[in-house]
């Protein structure tokens, strides 16, 4: 899509230009001070906020700008910080005698203590009024993963009030999807579409992992500098873990050709890895209250925990209709020992047994074919290609042109899951998979917002679903862990079966 960063609008990083850049959005000030507790580095917009300029207060001590009890507070919270990446928040409090109140966040920076803080908002800005609980029953009736990730979609937009919250979800590669979105009428639909991994760069994934939010609230607004930009050593402060940070101006006119005037992203960690993000998009400037921020922060982890459960269920159940596929094979081979030499009975049984678009088996030259598969000359010349590189093991790819160039295999065949059911391997049962792009569905005709700079927004996705579909050409979805963990057991049944039948 663009090439600028916040993977929340689905973009590139830039070069990680933003999580090096020394400026911050308005809406709140930065303070960074050395393990002495003297200011080392302050925002340019303290003065707006406390009163004194960030000039006159570098190299002097914390206690000059922070009341000792609020100094004592904020020291207190930092010694419960371990690692790198912990974030600590305090909630309403305030700097000076009968000054305002501030919601600050503390997290610690390459030796320097980093304070952010931004005035309290004590009303919220609508939302859900459901409590947890009550959002995670109805999370938990969805019946179906779409379900459930609509349902997500719909009450994380309660929680934000955004008018676009997106689900959208990583694959292996990187490459994403919208596979839910939630939406205020009269703004059309992104769901279905898919980008390129480019759009959300390998550096920003990995923070995703490592913090829990970003958020743009005004895309008009000039961001702050963090001053002195460069410390006696020449280096930038590090603001991957700043809620403040300022974002690069290439993703700020991208989102304005969008029409979108702020955005807000939660990551879904699943297993410890980033499985996708809450996407969220407004059509005007919002700054989401910090206690939204952590309502939606706290969603996502709830979701992603539900997100792993349902997951490995849905991952049993296939592992368990699998071996019941298999145990009809060793019923059957018990009563006529001559089937697992039938290719065609072969082909019908063990059909569902890998999510597949078709299947071919070949037992000593006899062969059958069904369903998406290469014709009979082209099924020979592959298992002379598989007898030379795969030795007794189970072989997937998802990429048969890269691995075979001059193979032109018809019917849209892209990947392949072969299993050698003899020793040395020359027999062989292979799953056939088409290109994906046969199995995608584009939303692309009605993904318009009518009331916002429309035709610059479809230009913007009808590029990068262009690029993802470039990526594409050639390749089908992968085949699970899970599914290869059939096929191995599926291998092993045969080959015990043809040592016991001699």
């Amino acid at each position: 899509m663009s090439k600028a960063c916040n993977g929340a609008d689905l973009t590139n990083c830039d070069g990680g230009a933003t999580l090096q850049r020394a400026a911050i959005q308005p809406f709140g000030f930065l303070l960074a001070a050395s393990p002495d507790w003297r200011i080392v580095r302050a925002s340019a917009n303290l003065e707006e906020f406390l009163g004194v300029g960030c000039e006159h207060v570098l190299r002097q001590p914390l206690s000059g700008i922070i009341m000792s009890r609020t100094l004592h507070t904020i020291r207190n919270r930092l010694t419960v910080i371990r690692g790198p990446v912990m974030i600590e928040r305090l909630s309403g409090i305030a700097f000076a005698e009968g000054g305002p109140i501030f919601d600050v966040a503390l997290h610690c920076s390459e030796g320097e203590i980093v304070i952010e803080a931004e005035p309290s908002q004590r009303e919220g800005q609508g939302g859900s009024t459901l409590s947890m609980p009550a959002m995670m029953a109805r999370i938990d009736q969805a019946q179906t993963l779409e379900a459930f990730f609509r349902e997500s979609a719909r009450q994380a937009r309660g929680i934000t009030g955004f008018d676009r919250v997106m689900v959208y979800r990583f694959d292996d590669e990187g490459s994403g999807e919208i596979v839910a979105e939630a939406a205020r009428s009269g703004i059309g639909s992104l769901l279905g579409l898919h980008f390129p991994a480019a759009d959300i760069a390998a550096e920003e994934r990995a923070l995703y992992a490592r913090s829990l939010f970003r958020i743009i609230a005004d895309v008009d607004a000039a961001p702050v500098p963090v001053v002195p930009e460069l410390d006696e050593h020449g280096r930038a402060i590090d603001l991957s873990l700043s809620s403040l940070h300022a974002t690069t101006s290439g993703h700020i006119d991208y989102l304005k050709d969008m029409g979108v005037a702020a955005s807000f992203s939660i990551p879904i960690v699943v297993d410890g890895r980033l499985w996708g993000l809450f996407a969220c998009h407004h059509y005007a400037a919002r700054l989401l209250p910090v206690e939204r921020r952590l309502t939606a922060e706290h969603f996502a982890q709830m979701v992603a925990s539900r997100l792993e459960t349902r997951e490995c269920r849905l991952a049993l159940e296939f592992e368990t209709g699998a071996r019941k596929i298999v145990e009809r094979l060793l019923t059957a081979v018990a009563d006529n020992t001559g089937l697992p030499d039938d290719p065609a009975w072969l082909a019908e049984v063990l059909a569902g047994a890998i999510p597949a678009d078709g299947i071919g088996v070949w037992i000593g030259g006899r062969t059958a074919l069904t369903g998406l598969a290469p014709s009979q000359q082209q099924f020979s010349a592959l298992i002379d290609r598989l007898n030379g590189m795969i030795a007794g093991h189970v072989f997937a790819t998802d990429r048969v042109a890269e691995l075979w160039p001059e193979a032109e295999l018809n019917g849209d065949v892209a990947g392949l899951m072969a299993i050698p059911t003899s020793q040395p391997a020359r027999d062989y049962i292979v799953f056939f998979r088409q290109e994906i792009l046969g199995t995608v569905h584009w939303a692309g005709a009605s993904s318009r917002p009518a009331e916002h700079d429309a035709g610059s927004h479809a230009l913007t996705f009808h590029k990068s679903f262009r690029a993802w579909s470039e990526l594409m050409r050639g390749r089908s979805l992968p085949f699970s862990g899970a599914q290869r963990h059939v096929a191995e057991t599926i291998r092993v049944t045969l080959g015990a079966v043809r040592r016991l039948n001699g």
